[in-house]
C-alpha cells in the first residue's frame, strides 16, 4: 500500500486530514515509515536518520511481491496438467 502511494502523482496526493488523536493533529506524516510527528522539527530530524534513509532506499527498488507471486512460488498457481493425451 505505501509503495503505491510513493507512486502517484503529486497532482493526485490529498492534504492530510486533521485527527486530534495523532501527534501533531496528524499533519506531520513520514510516508516511508508510516510514523507521525509532533512537529516539522522533528519530522525534518527523522529525515536525516539511518533508518529512514534505509527505508526510502527500499522503496525505491524494486516492486514488492504480490500475494499472487506467493502463490505461484508456493505451487497454489494455476494447475499444469500437460498436454492432453488423445483417447482410444
Amino acid at each position: 500500500m505505501v509503495y503505491a502511494q510513493l507512486n502517484k502523482v503529486e497532482e493526485e496526493k490529498v492534504p492530510l486530514p486533521v485527527d486530534e488523536d495523532l501527534p501533531g493533529m496528524g499533519q506531520y506524516y513520514c510516508l516511508h515509515c508510516d510514523r507521525y510527528f509532533s512537529n516539522v522539527a522533528v519530522r525534518d530530524e527523522h529525515f536525516k536518520t539511518k533508518r529512514h534513509k534505509k527505508r526510502v532506499k527500499q522503496m525505491m527498488g524494486p516492486a514488492p511481491h504480490t500475494q499472487l507471486d506467493a502463490e505461484l512460488a508456493a505451487g497454489m498457481g494455476m494447475p499444469d496438467n500437460g498436454p492432453k493425451l488423445m483417447s482410444m
